[in-house]
């Protein structure tokens, strides 16, 4: 028994002549189940879209759904480019990005064997607006056809692009607060884009062509679309923060512009616009469209260029509630600065990799205050060069191209803090806007 002992002793010694500790295993680490964490993720950040009857191109509302596309969502999550989210300065409401601990939860689960957990799997469902109240639907009454592939447009710049009037017939003013776009062909929409117009330009525009709505953008006279806010579909409602309100003169109409991708099969364009509107009761603020805007670009094939636009100093102070940009498809970036009168700089919108295809208003969580003597430009660089992946001429060509309200814009929504500032708003904006965006 002695040299028994002594024998152990002497295999669990290694040559330096110390005793080996024995092994102990590290705990086991369960994966997250479906049931308990990775459903409510892909849930919440990813079956907005990506559910029966939404804009993405596959439901991701069941387990055995997302177990096939685990590892394709690591890589578009991780690369940025899903969920659509362009802004990389400022914080917005909608803001869709994944924190990195939920992608490595992702992961684990997928690693794990993705397992379910306690009961039967879960099924996602799209969550709804429920605070949305609809005071007012404007409705196409027939349907345009998307064609199943791009058509040529008659205007050099803009393919796949249509304009819609929706007479308002309203009798008195009305003060919107939110804008909703049901869209009848979710999986081709991707922009709606909206101004109201008291200058009867969307309904000439509609009269003049024999289609439903009319080929073209809908810029209603200097009042660039977008003004009145811009909705990528699948992202949720435009909505300005309480106390402030899009003022809608008497006998109005809205003019929208939808932007589309042809899906390879004809489908059907009838969108549904709700308009919810400030209670009786409540105080709110107009908001007005101030442009920070390019009128005309000229840019020779493989060059790279950036634009920035004339520089707009505030005559009053005002809160800025939106910022809708819309720029060409060669743009590879834009940003937008703020100079304050004491000096300091601040960039309140910065977009790295513009895609004009994910177009929406940013919306501050907060108001920015921006007081009297501020001044705001906006920049776009523009990359017309054959490498340029979303550059729609390969080889590359000489562009030259000029619109009035800009070919390059970041639309800023604003309100005035003081209701003097308010009343002089509108004719001095009319004028800057006359000698920016004049191509």
């Amino acid at each position: 028994m002695i040299w028994a002992a002594l024998f152990i002793t002497l295999l669990n010694m290694g040559v330096s002549g110390q005793a080996t500790p024995p092994k102990i295993d590290a705990p086991t680490v369960e994966p997250p189940t479906w049931n308990d964490q990775i459903g409510s993720i892909i849930e919440t950040r990813c079956v907005t879209c990506h559910a029966p009857g939404r804009s993405g191109p596959f439901s991701l509302a069941t387990s055995d759904a997302v177990q096939n596309r685990a590892t394709f969502l690591i890589e578009v999550i991780e690369a940025g480019r899903m969920p659509p989210w362009l802004p990389r300065a400022g914080v917005f409401e909608h803001q869709r990005t994944i924190p990195a601990s939920e992608v490595s939860a992702i992961r684990a689960w997928r690693d794990g064997g993705s397992p379910i957990g306690e009961g039967p799997p879960k099924i996602l469902v799209a969550a709804v607006d429920g605070a949305f109240q609809t005071d007012l639907v404007l409705q196409m009454p027939a349907a345009y056809e998307i064609p199943e592939e791009s058509d040529p447009a008659w205007h050099s710049g803009e393919l796949d692009v249509h304009g819609v009037n929706f007479p308002l017939q309203n009798s008195a003013p009305l003060k919107v607060r939110a804008i909703r776009h049901v869209a009848a062909a979710p999986r081709a929409m991707k922009v709606a884009a909206f101004a109201f117009d008291t200058t009867g330009t969307g309904r000439y525009l509609d009269d003049r062509d024999s289609r439903v709505g009319f080929l073209m953008g809908g810029d209603a006279g200097l009042r660039p679309v977008g003004a009145d806010g811009m909705i990528l579909n699948g992202s949720g409602d435009f909505r300005l923060p309480v106390g402030f309100h899009l003022p809608v003169e008497r006998g109005s109409d809205l003019v929208a512009q939808f932007q589309y991708r042809p899906t390879g099969k004809v489908e059907r364009l009838q969108e549904r616009i709700e308009l919810e509107l400030v209670p009786e009761d409540q105080e709110s603020r107009p908001v007005r469209w101030l442009p920070l805007a390019v009128g005309r670009v000229q840019i020779d094939a493989e060059v790279v260029k950036t634009y920035t636009s004339k520089e707009i100093v505030l005559e009053g102070a005002v809160d800025l509630v939106g910022l809708s940009p819309r720029a060409i498809e060669i743009c590879k970036s834009l940003w937008v600065d703020a100079v304050f009168p004491s000096g300091v700089r601040k960039r309140i919108l910065e977009i790295p990799d513009w895609d004009h295809h994910q177009r929406e208003t940013y919306v501050p969580v907060t108001p920015i205050r921006l007081s009297a003597g501020t001044t705001l430009m906006a920049s776009f660089l523009l990359d017309n060069t054959s490498e340029n992946p979303r550059n729609p001429d390969d080889p590359a060509v000489p562009i030259r191209r000029g619109r009035r309200t800009g070919v390059l814009n970041v639309i800023a929504q604003v309100a005035a803090v003081e209701p003097e500032f308010d009343d002089v708003f509108v004719a001095w904006r009319d004028r800057i806007s006359q000698a920016f965006m004049r191509p």
